[in-house]
């Protein structure tokens, strides 16, 4: 079954009280999502099409082909506010790994980005042990800033994202809100954007929540039944209360995917299954949320949490991940984008 969104590509803002709506995506969802050929050899508007679907689109740069077909992965994407390409590691050799297949990719999405109005923000991404070397030497640093400021003067990018997880003590600390300085300072230079994935239990200095632009809190991987409503407002409301974070600065997290509810069972932070693979698996139906001894968030707590980010003024949502989605009338991404 095709998956089919009311199209607002166009036009985007301002048609509920959810201003924007991202999704990050991974890079091994690419061929996942885009099946055919990514290098450029295949015309864009032959890839992966929907069967008989001919659409003569305006975008606000492009006309497009009377014969463009669209592929239903680009149709999808194309409706967000913002894809967060996940991810460009940091390299202790290279400053930061990123190969050619992320040039390929990144090209590809600069596409969709010129043709629907859509962002591409590049997630970098890294445990301690990753990034530490990289940043704790003010030479090093430089040098790392230096290597983000080509990637974003190559590419049709929006901004950055840093996904550190987690700074341990608060020498880590430190050195993780000096780099977020010296990241918005590049990324003022360069006029681009800056956000930062945080945990509510995994808590920063003050000051490190005032540097970025946009703060994407992961309201999820809690103990238990890990992304609740409940959960959910609780982890808004302090974060905004004991942080005096703005409401426009910041993003919920919604989770497509489930996990072992069972917080005695050790596989509790080791057995996951996506959304596409409960629906597949157990058939819930839209108003339950456990199945098969996973927690998760099918259609109606997802419509919930929209309200909530909406009663809240949040700037908006962002979806972990994409490619976790079941694209039939079960889709989670349907309910997020008709919200």
């Amino acid at each position: 079954m095709i998956l089919i969104f009311t199209l607002h590509a166009e036009g985007k803002e301002g048609l509920s009280g959810i201003p924007e709506r991202k999704t990050y995506l991974p890079e091994y969802r690419m061929e996942q999502m885009f099946p055919t050929d990514i290098t450029g050899s295949v015309l864009w508007y032959d890839m992966n099409p929907f069967p008989g679907k001919g659409i003569d689109f305006l975008n606000r740069n492009t006309m497009m082909p009377g014969d463009y077909r669209q592929s239903r992965s680009e149709y999808l994407m194309g409706n967000f506010d913002e894809i967060l390409y996940f991810t460009v590691r940091f390299s202790h050799e290279n400053l930061l790994d990123i190969e050619n297949t992320d040039r390929q990719n990144l090209r590809f999405l600069s596409r969709i980005s010129e043709l629907y109005n859509t962002d591409i923000t590049l997630c970098l991404t890294g445990s301690s042990d990753e990034i530490l070397p990289l940043v704790q030497d003010p030479e090093k640093r430089e040098q790392t800033i230096g290597a983000i400021a080509s990637v974003l003067e190559n590419y049709n990018i929006r901004g950055i994202d840093l996904d550190w997880e987690f700074p341990r003590n608060d020498n880590e600390k430190l050195l993780h809100q000096q780099f977020m300085q010296d990241l918005k300072d590049l990324c003022s230079e360069k006029d681009k954007t800056l956000s930062m994935a945080v945990s509510r239990f995994r808590l920063l200095p003050e000051e490190t929540y005032s540097i970025p632009d946009r703060i994407n809190l992961m309201t999820y991987d809690f103990y238990g039944r890990h992304s609740t409503w409940e959960g959910t407002l609780e982890a808004i409301e302090y974060m905004m209360a004991r942080y005096e974070i703005p409401p426009e600065k910041l993003l919920m997290g919604l989770p497509f995917y489930g996990r072992i509810f069972d917080g005695y069972s050790p596989d509790y932070w080791k057995k996951t299954q996506s959304y596409r693979e409960i629906v597949r698996n157990f058939s819930p139906t839209a108003q339950e949320d456990e199945a098969g001894g996973y927690f998760f968030n099918g259609p109606a707590t997802v419509q919930r949490k929209l309200e909530l980010a909406s009663d809240h003024n949040l700037q908006g949502v962002f979806i972990w991940e994409i490619g976790q989605d079941m694209l039939n009338e079960a889709s989670l991404s349907r309910v997020v984008l008709d919200y």
